[in-house]
């Protein structure tokens, strides 16, 4: 394997890092230096990331050569079948994503001065329930609303898409099973509320007029249950699986909170939610939440969790100040 490291041409050794740290420091470093690292992971050859970024070849090595020099490490390996960024790159680029997307909704809004900037917000769907359209009522009656871009997903999902600065914050669970997501030193969590996952069953539903229900009788039922590695999907296992019984299989998969609740009422499909959500389906008499000693999964905390480098960020500010009159 050729490495970065290695000669780009007969008779042409390429210049060591230390060689040329001193010429080709950091600040003197362009964003299409940076953009040369990423393009490489996505297009997998040094010469497609020299096309999509409209340079020569031999230009796209400099710039490389530039950037292995200013980072003191070989950042791209190359063989016969193309180019991959190394582990040095993939941990440099880790930090390069959040300055390319920082650097292009800059740019979005020096173009449209007359316009407010973009908050990017990922939440969890059940924080759509509640305290999300509060916070921005709120912000609304205080002539503050401003311009959002709102993306629901997964709190995993949403991480990721906070740490590579896709995202300005984001509200949803958080606990110790999503450490991995995203560097803590990187964030800012700051608790909002504490919500429980219930087990539920169409209003109409046998089991629901019952005063207390054993797991086992739970594995005898059919069950829609959102995709794995998601938190209600965790919980679903958690419920069996604590109380020594078999978990059934699932049924339905389905994605979407609140259309899964819509088939729970329709059918005698059980389901496990958040107690937010719940509770406006039961009110409607739609759906109602099994009781049982045994179906306690405890509680989750739900958290407002932002990047430090986006504190400043006077949406951002705002947004805290409105949720915290919103979930207290």
């Amino acid at each position: 394997m050729r490495s970065s490291s290695a000669a780009d041409g007969p008779g042409r050794p390429r210049p060591t890092a230390a060689a040329v740290a001193p010429v080709h420091r950091g600040d003197r470093l362009r964003l299409r230096h940076l953009r040369l690292l990423d393009l490489v992971r996505r297009r997998g050859s040094l010469g497609a990331a020299a096309r999509a970024l409209g340079v020569s070849q031999p230009a796209a090595t400099l710039l490389l050569r530039e950037l292995e020099a200013a980072f003191g490490t070989a950042l791209v390996e190359r063989d016969r079948r193309g180019a991959r960024v190394t582990p040095s790159g993939l941990r440099a680029l880790e930090r390069l994503t959040v300055t390319l997307s920082s650097f292009e909704h800059a740019v979005e809004a020096a173009r449209m001065p007359s316009l407010e900037p973009v908050l990017r917000v990922g939440a969890v769907q059940m924080a759509g329930m509640r305290a999300l359209p509060r916070a921005l009522a709120a912000l609304e009656r205080a002539g503050h609303a401003g311009r959002i871009q709102l993306r629901e997903g997964r709190a995993r999902e949403l991480l990721g898409a906070l740490r590579e600065g896709t995202l300005d914050c984001m509200i949803g669970w958080m606990d110790e099973s999503l450490a991995d997501a995203a560097p803590a030193e990187q964030l800012r969590i700051e608790p909002l509320w504490y919500s429980r996952m219930l087990v539920v069953a169409a209003a109409k539903h046998p089991l629901a007029q019952a005063r207390s229900v054993d797991v086992a009788d739970l594995s005898r039922w059919r069950w829609i249950v959102p995709p794995p590695e998601s938190r209600t999907h965790a919980a679903f296992l958690q419920l069996f699986l604590h109380n020594g019984v078999p978990v059934p299989p699932v049924a339905v998969e389905c994605a979407a909170l609140h259309t899964m609740l819509h088939i729970v009422a329709a059918t005698r499909f059980l389901a496990v939610a958040p107690d937010t959500v719940v509770g406006h389906y039961a009110r409607q008499h739609l759906v109602a939440a099994l009781r049982g000693r045994a179906l306690d999964l405890g509680r989750n905390q739900v958290s407002l969790v932002t990047r430090r480098d986006s504190d400043a960020l006077q949406a951002v500010a705002r947004l805290r100040e409105a949720l915290a009159v919103a979930t207290n």
